[in-house]
């Protein structure tokens, strides 16, 4: 079983975009999870990193994974007051235009699936992964139905056989 509390301390400096890559990486090989929700779970953490190193005071951060294996969340902290802020605030697509980290914001909370804050600086980005793990247990489901299916023909066949 994997480790579900993990946790990287991250410096804020361009570069370190490498470092949230192979946490995405890291995370959804760990969990079997697919390209299409590895792509939206890579660009929730990629955004979020950019408007850190755009507006966060201090020089490092933490992020943080656990899971239930029915949704994946994702924890950053300390986020200076400002960016939780923003998190906190219902943006409307027209105010998008003029405000700056608001479109961050916007496109962040349109690829996750919930955002909770906590304590006044902890971000908590979830996605929900259970309908990759619904539809894996489905075709396993089927491949197993098929086998016994084809098992059961063939010794039926067997026993109707004449000499």
């Amino acid at each position: 079983m994997v480790d579900n509390n993990q946790s990287l301390t991250i410096q804020l400096k361009p570069g370190s975009i490498r470092d949230i890559e192979r946490f995405a990486d890291m995370v959804c090989d760990q969990l079997f999870i697919n390209d299409t929700y590895y792509g939206t779970i890579l660009m929730a953490l990629t955004e979020t990193f950019s408007l850190l190193l755009e507006h966060q005071d201090s020089e490092s951060f933490k992020i943080e994974y656990n899971t239930d294996y029915q949704s994946l969340n994702i924890k950053i902290y300390p986020v200076s007051g400002k960016i939780y802020e923003q998190f906190a605030q219902h943006a409307k697509t027209i105010e998008l235009k003029d405000s700056q980290g608001f479109k961050e914001i916007f496109l962040i909370k349109s690829l996750v699936d919930g955002v909770n804050l906590e304590g006044g600086d902890v971000v908590l980005l979830s996605f929900d992964i259970s309908a990759m793990h619904d539809e894996v247990y489905e075709k396993r489901k089927a491949q197993l139905k098929d086998y016994f299916n084809v098992n059961t023909e063939i010794k039926i066949k067997n026993t109707d056989d004449q000499l």
